[in-house]
């Protein structure tokens, strides 16, 4: 599975992005493109969850991760590659969970896939349907069985520009 990085390499960072928080702002990042961010220490234990020992991310993109204090780094550069990640869920009393240590990488060119459905547009309430699964869904989705694949995030290679620092206090 080419999990060779780890982490924060002298110009190359992995990012872990999230995506429901894709989804719902619709934040489309390309493989080739340029970002600008501002990120904040991963949580390392979902990480793991997802991942168990194979990979490790320090640092995510989060657009919510300006609401608390803590440590942050700016980023900027070039988008080097993206990666879906996807990871079989089961049921538990959690609900439903991703099976710890299965997560996969799959290669995609952009984030898009977090909001645009290959079913169409959203059903309306009118409409009726033959199956369960058509239409707009997340892995949180009412219509989730448990037991199948769903896309937690996505890992993103970014090969930064030089000059990139640390926020002050960080």
């Amino acid at each position: 599975m080419g999990l060779s990085l780890v982490g924060c390499e002298d110009r190359v960072m992995l990012v872990w992005l999230t995506d429901w928080q894709i989804a719902e702002d619709h934040i489309f990042v390309e493989s080739g493109g340029v970002v600008d961010w501002t990120v904040y220490p991963a949580d390392t234990a979902w990480v793991t969850r997802l991942f168990g020992d194979r990979l490790a991310v320090e640092w995510q993109y989060d657009t919510y991760g300006g609401g608390v204090v803590q440590a942050s780094r700016r980023v900027h550069g070039r988008v080097a590659a993206i990666q879906s990640v996807r990871c079989h869920q089961m049921r538990s009393a959690e609900g439903i969970v991703p099976v710890r240590g299965t997560a996969g990488l799959h290669e995609v060119e952009d984030t898009s896939a977090s909001w645009v459905s290959k079913a169409g547009p959203p059903r309306s309430p009118s409409q009726s349907s033959d199956t369960k699964n058509s239409g707009w869904r997340s892995y949180s989705s009412i219509f989730d069985e448990g037991d199948q694949e769903a896309r937690y995030g996505y890992i993103v290679t970014v090969e930064q520009a030089s000059g990139n620092t640390r926020s002050p206090g960080a």
